[in-house]
């Protein structure tokens, strides 16, 4: 027989207390059992404690997603404004009202070249 049959065939074992003021006594088993106990229900509020955690973090992130949705549609939005407002129709129409510019004429446009 190994060690723990035997254990458990001799009866329960008793731990006393030698206080004067406790005089009560608690057998082995009784105290492995509060032991256990006490795991089940850390372990209870450790699970409830988790499950917690993880549905904040998992509202915040659709929060941050949701930022980063909003931001991705303003940015495509700010591209496409610095697209109209470079367009070189506008430029041209720009500089023809408010500077007075025109585009020169073939006879006035002269040609530079290197010479090799």
């Amino acid at each position: 027989m190994n060690l723990a049959a035997r254990a458990l065939a001799r009866g329960p074992l008793v731990w006393e207390w030698r206080q004067p003021w406790v005089s009560s006594q608690i057998s082995l088993q009784m105290l492995g059992i509060m032991l256990l106990l006490l795991a089940v229900l850390s372990s209870a509020l450790s699970v409830i404690y988790v499950k917690s955690l993880q549905r904040m973090l998992c509202s915040e992130l659709h929060i941050k997603e949701q930022e980063r949705n909003d931001l991705v549609t303003q940015w495509s939005q700010l591209l496409l404004e610095k697209n109209t407002w470079a367009a070189p129709e506008r430029i041209q129409t720009l500089a023809q009202q408010a500077l007075g510019m025109q585009i020169p004429h073939a006879k006035d446009v002269i040609l530079l070249t290197q010479p090799v």
